[in-house]
């Protein structure tokens, strides 16, 4: 399957939002967030003729963003404070819900942050891009078993470290 020159140009537009979702969870840094989108996006537009369709368009390009994080991470050679999570204020005054809803979304990126870089990426495709496993398999090219196995482990180190935090469970 190959969409002509402008039908590709809006898809990757449309997908915007959904990339910028994935990159801050990506990007050791959210100063990165907004390039890596853009040189994303500048390189999926650039190799557009080797998209065949045998994934969806998002897959295709979460590989390419995948690569480029990467690439910007190892580049800026920015990583987390090991004390990061002490330097967070203990107890926080009384605020408005907005506050603490995004304080929590922060513990949680925080948290996903530090998770190895294939299970960190895996969870994202499934959690933020609600991709099924079989098309993050398809994407990573792995099996489905690999996928699966992946994003149980994220899963049980993510619920370990918010387990600390004033995280609760939402789904199972």
């Amino acid at each position: 399957m190959s969409l002509r020159r402008t039908e590709f140009d809006a898809e990757l537009d449309r997908l915007h939002p959904q990339l910028m979702r994935s990159a801050v969870v990506l990007c050791w840094s959210s100063a990165d967030v907004e390039d890596v989108v853009q040189e994303t996006l500048l390189k999926a537009m650039r190799s557009s003729d080797t998209f065949k369709g045998q994934s969806s368009l998002l897959t295709w390009v979460y590989v390419i963003m995948t690569r480029v994080a990467a690439e910007m991470n190892r580049k800026s050679r920015r990583k987390l404070p090991s004390d990061y999570g002490s330097l967070q204020p203990d107890s926080l005054p009384p605020t408005v819900r907005e506050v603490t809803v995004r304080e929590t979304g922060r513990a949680i990126i925080d948290a996903i942050r530090a998770l190895p870089t294939r299970q960190r990426e895996m969870v994202t495709l499934h959690l933020l891009d609600e991709l099924t496993y079989a098309e993050i398999a398809g994407a990573m090219n792995v099996a489905v078993g690999t996928v699966k196995a992946t994003i149980f482990a994220a899963k049980s180190t993510l619920r370990t470290v918010l387990a600390d935090t004033d995280v609760k469970q939402r789904t199972k």
